[in-house]
Order: structure tokens, then C-alpha cells, then sequence
């Protein structure tokens, strides 16, 4: 009886030491193309940093527009200063011979001299450096987005290549896999024969040297799994042990349109045109501030003072004014001719440059292309290997079962075919990368 209740209570304790572990891994994250976009655009931190680039953007074209609106503020001042006494003026008495003189003693000034204002400045004019101004900062931020693009096109790209590489490896473990059970399959065959007489021992070390070799390639695909998983989890910015579920395949996908529709909207999509675009935009703006640096400036202040007058008044008076300013540079030894010269040439230079960048982009798309087109060729061809390839091992297995064939031929097809299926995976992850590539290289990803 005693030992009935030791088993059962081992029984309870295993159960639940299995239920502690089972509770402590984490569950399986299912992962699919958008929900890997949506998940490292979320929580990449390289992706953070460009997207407070344009939140700093934002914030300057708003100190920008601000620059061309009413400026309301408010001064005052409270100083106390050394006493002073009270002046005693004499003059001869115009009225009367008695007294000879009058004396008349004025009060001292009042130590706490007292001051404020309050102020509305508007500029009129500015010779359209304000306006310039604006028009940098929107230029600035058309460029900050236009980075934020850029960047989380090359981020998403590069989580979907561990995807991709992920998938491939899986394939390649099924593919292992089918081939270890082959070379099980033979070795349980040339076992069966050298038991019957039919065959030499060196058969079965034949059969288990291919099996050993077929185990350290499952191993190395499964490797492959967990590398391309671990990098995936570090592009989600999630615990390395998060295991993860890939609802996606290596199963090719066609890519619509043609080669001249695919140039055509790179050109209007691709951020790096957009980027220097909004380059040339904001050397354009310099210009416009450089110029403005020789013309008039209009500034209009109305203002309401308050104040004792510096002590002097006995109490606190105000009075209104109304201010117009004018400034006009008449010589700066030739400074706004050269600067506006600067920005000029500047904007020629990054003119040059997006003509540069739109040949590149067209390049990109075209080199893509024919690398889809390849991959397209390549793929086929490996299908083909592999159905070659399994045909022929079918029939190398059941010649050497009939005894009709020799181990060297069945070993010979089955590596033929165990080579085939891992080119037809390596095939199928090559026209997938190519398809994101092209994708990538139109602004479309």
C-alpha cells in the first residue's frame, strides 16, 4: 500500500513538474508577411530614431510659420535707485520788496522708478525671408519623411530576407528528413539482403555511412530554422525564445505589370528621388533666404507704455505708440551676390545628382527584372530535376530490392535527388527574394 501511494504521489509531482514547464515556454507567434511588416514597423528602434527626425521637422516649419505671425509680448521693470534730496530753487520776489527772495523746495525724486509695456510686432516686409523660411522647413520635412521611407522599406526588405531564409530552411528540413527516411530505408534493405546472403557486409556499412550523412543534414537545416528565427525575433524586438509559427510558404507568386510600367513607378515612388527632391527644394529656399538679405524690411510695433516717468511724476502715466521701422542694406562688400552665387551653384550640383539617382533607380528596377526573370528559369529547371530525380530513385529502389541492382546505384539516385529537392528549395527562396527585391527596387514594398 505504501508503495501504490509513493507512485502516486511521483505520478502528481512529474505531472505537474510537465504542466510548470509546458506554463513557462511562451506560445507560438503566428507570422506572416503583414504581420511582420506591421510588427518591425512597429518596434524597431532604427525606425523610432528616423520617425523623431520627423517629428523635429515638424517642429521646425511650425517655429518657421510662427516667424510670419503678430508677436504679442510684455515687459516691466522695478528698480530702486539712490535717494536723492529734495531742490531748493531761490529767485529775486518780482512782487514785493519784502521778502528780497523766494524759495521754492521741490520734492525728491521718488526712488522705485517703475516701467512696462506691452508690445504687438508685425513684420510687413521682409523681403521673403520669411517666406523662404517656410518654404525650407516644409522642404525639411518632405526630406525627413522621404528618409523615414527609405528606411523602413530597407528594414521591412531585410526581416522578409530572414523570413525567406527561415522558409527555406524548413523546406530543407522536410527535404532532409525525406532523405534520412530513404537512407533508413536502404539500410534496412541491405541489412535484409546480407541476412539472406544476398548481399556483402559492406553494404550495410555503406547504407549506415549514408544515413550518418543524412542526419547531419537534417541537423544543419534545422540550425538554419533557428538562425533565420532568432534573427526574425530580434527584427520584432522580442525575446529571443518567443518560438515562431511561418503561415507563409516559398510557393512562387507571378509579378504583374511590365518592365516599362516597373521603371515608370519606381521613378514616381522610389523615397531616394523624393529625398533629393526635397534637397533641391531647400537649397532653392537658401536662395530665396540669401537674396532677401539685400532687400527692404518692414516691421510695424504698436506698444502701450506705463511708467513714473523715471521717478520724476509723482504717479504711474501711460501713453500709446505706434512705430514703423525700415532697414535696407546699402553695402555689404558683395556678401548677398556671393551667397545667393553659393546656392545657385548647390542647386545645380544636386540638379546633377537626381538625374544620377534616376539612372540608378532605373538600373536597380531593370537588373531586378532580369534577376526575376532568371530565378523564374531556374526554378523551372529544378522542378524538373526533382521529378527526374525521384523517378529515378524509385526505380534504383526497386531494382536493388529485386536484386537486379547494384547499392552504388541506389545511393547514387538517392543523392542525386536528395540534391535535387534542396535545388528546387534553394530555387523556390531565390524567386521569392528576387520578387521582394523587385518590389523593393520599384517604391513598392
Amino acid at each position: 500500500m505504501t508503495r501504490i501511494v509513493a507512485i502516486a504521489l511521483a505520478a502528481l509531482l512529474l505531472v505537474g513538474m510537465l504542466s510548470t514547464v509546458a506554463a513557462a515556454q511562451p506560445a507560438a507567434r503566428r507570422l506572416s508577411f503583414a504581420d511582420l511588416a506591421a510588427g518591425v514597423l512597429q518596434s524597431n528602434l532604427q525606425l523610432r530614431a528616423a520617425a523623431l527626425d520627423v517629428a523635429v521637422a515638424e517642429a521646425q516649419l511650425a517655429q518657421a510659420r510662427a516667424g510670419r505671425r503678430p508677436q504679442v509680448g510684455i515687459s516691466a521693470s522695478v528698480a530702486r535707485v539712490q535717494e536723492q534730496p529734495g531742490q531748493t530753487i531761490t529767485f529775486p520776489n518780482p512782487f514785493a520788496p519784502s521778502p528780497p527772495e523766494i524759495s521754492i523746495t521741490l520734492p525728491p525724486p521718488d526712488p522705485n522708478v517703475l516701467a512696462a509695456r506691452l508690445a504687438l510686432q508685425l513684420p510687413l516686409y521682409t523681403g521673403g525671408r520669411a517666406e523662404a523660411q517656410v518654404a525650407l522647413a516644409e522642404a525639411n520635412l518632405r526630406g525627413a519623411q522621404a528618409v523615414l521611407a527609405r528606411t523602413q522599406r530597407q528594414i521591412v526588405f531585410g526581416a522578409q530576407q530572414l523570413y525567406l531564409r527561415a522558409l527555406l530552411g524548413l523546406e530543407n528540413v522536410v527535404a532532409a528528413q525525406r532523405g534520412l527516411d530513404q537512407a533508413k530505408e536502404g539500410l534496412r534493405v541491405a541489412g535484409a539482403r546480407v541476412s539472406t546472403g544476398t548481399a556483402a557486409q559492406i553494404e550495410v556499412l555503406q547504407a549506415e555511412v549514408a544515413v550518418a550523412n543524412a542526419e547531419q543534414e537534417v541537423v544543419r537545416a534545422r540550425t538554419e530554422v533557428a538562425a533565420a528565427q532568432a534573427g526574425l525575433n530580434a527584427a520584432l524586438n522580442q525575446a529571443q525564445d518567443v518560438p515562431l509559427e511561418l503561415v507563409e510558404t516559398l510557393e512562387p507568386r507571378p509579378v504583374a505589370g511590365t518592365l516599362a510600367e516597373a521603371v515608370a513607378r519606381a521613378l514616381r515612388d522610389r523615397p531616394e528621388i523624393a529625398e533629393l527632391q526635397s534637397r533641391a527644394a531647400v537649397v532653392q529656399a537658401s536662395v530665396e533666404i540669401a537674396a532677401s538679405g539685400g532687400r527692404p524690411n518692414a516691421t510695424v510695433t504698436a506698444a502701450y507704455d506705463l511708467g513714473n516717468n523715471g521717478g520724476a511724476s509723482p504717479g504711474v502715466t501711460g501713453g500709446w505708440s505706434v512705430t514703423l521701422g525700415i532697414t535696407l542694406a546699402l553695402y555689404d562688400g558683395g556678401l548677398v551676390r556671393e551667397r545667393v552665387r553659393e546656392a545657385q551653384l548647390r542647386l545645380e550640383q544636386l540638379k546633377v545628382m537626381e538625374a544620377q539617382a534616376r539612372q540608378q533607380v532605373e538600373l536597380e528596377v531593370r537588373q531586378a527584372w532580369l534577376a526575376l526573370q532568371q530565378a523564374s528559369g531556374e526554378l523551372q529547371a529544378a522542378s524538373t530535376a526533382v521529378r527526374q530525380g525521384r523517378e529515378a530513385a524509385r526505380l534504383a529502389s526497386v531494382r536493388y530490392e529485386a536484386g537486379v541492382g547494384t547499392q552504388l546505384e541506389l545511393l547514387s539516385a538517392q543523392a542525386s535527388l536528395a540534391q535535387a529537392e534542396l535545388g528546387l528549395s534553394a530555387a523556390r527562396f531565390g524567386h521569392s527574394l528576387a520578387r521582394i527585391r523587385l518590389i523593393l527596387a520599384t517604391g513598392s514594398l
